[in-house]
């Protein structure tokens, strides 16, 4: 069952918005019929990822990066481990480690990071928030400004994969799998992420075709990947489809041709949508699910 959210919130032009989720829907199931793509068959192999432990040694008694203990711990993710690593922050067996690639033994060694003691957790938790606007993406905020930890009740320690900017709403997930939310991050998987964009104004059909190409962003000269996109509503509701996630990059985008966007709402993160939640709600995700996450980022990466 979906949680509560703490704070009310009131979303503005919601006439406008549901009639354009309306259409979202209706055009995910035109894509389903002709494409397929259905979760139960993308769970139908037996080899997935979450059986490894019954093939392989267990983590607890093999040598294991420190980067990738510390992720799997939920301390952080892997980059933001080496980050730790590096400024000083982790010692092994009272010894200060600074070296990236540094291994350990979960079951013998002693790891102490930013001054406590770091234990492999029992228990993973995944969780969907559909995020409100004016929320930060973050467990802390220096400026005492709302974060996203403020809508969840649960006393283990929790991280955002990925962020959405603060006034952007929509599906966000977090985990204290540190590992998984490394894979999911990971540029090489190319995570789906749909999102609902509302426009200063009409898109004409040119520019349309200029995103769903790929443009280079007036602010830096990057390219972005070719991405799905369709005109909703009255043109100036536009629903996308990208599979990698650049610094605000849907605003960007969109700036890059001349249009301001009003609102954002990330509708889909990995296949997971909000469907059910209120803004500020959150539920736990199901084991189908998590097993769906998984599988589509089951093979190996790089660090």
């Amino acid at each position: 069952m979906p949680n509560k959210m703490k704070p009310k919130t009131n979303p503005n032009n919601a006439h406008a918005l549901a009639q354009s989720e309306r259409a979202v829907n209706s055009h995910r199931r035109t894509a389903s019929e002709s494409a397929k793509p259905t979760l139960s068959r993308s769970l139908a192999s037996k080899s997935a990822w979450p059986q490894l432990s019954a093939k392989t040694k267990s983590v607890a008694s093999t040598q294991v990066r420190l980067n990738k203990f510390l992720a799997s711990a939920g301390i952080a993710s892997r980059r933001k481990a080496d980050e730790m690593i590096q400024n000083g922050e982790v010692e092994v067996n009272g010894k200060l480690v600074t070296e990236l690639g540094f291994k350990v033994n979960p079951e013998k060694d002693k790891v102490v990071a930013a001054g406590r003691i770091v234990t492999l957790h029992r228990r993973k938790i995944y969780i969907l928030l559909n995020k409100p606007k004016d929320a930060i993406s973050t467990t802390h905020d220096e400026r005492d400004r709302r974060t996203v930890m403020d809508f969840i009740d649960i006393d283990e320690r929790v991280y955002t994969v990925g962020r959405l900017d603060r006034n952007t709403t929509g599906a966000l997930l977090l985990t204290n799998d540190g590992d998984l939310a490394h894979r999911l991050m990971h540029p090489s998987f190319g995570v789906p992420k749909e999102y609902l964009a509302e426009l200063d104004k009409k898109i004409t059909r040119a520019d349309l075709q200029k995103l769903k190409s790929g443009l280079r962003l007036s602010d830096t000269g990057e390219k972005t990947s070719e991405c799905e996109a369709e005109i909703l509503g009255d043109g100036t509701y536009v629903w996308l489809k990208l599979h990698e996630g650049k610094n605000r990059q849907v605003h960007r985008m969109f700036w890059t041709l001349g249009y301001d966007v009003k609102k954002l709402d990330r509708v889909s993160y990995a296949g997971l949508t909000t469907k059910g939640l209120r803004r500020g709600q959150w539920r736990n995700l199901l084991p189908k699910e998590i097993e769906h996450l998984r599988k589509m980022v089951e093979r190996e990466t790089k660090t």
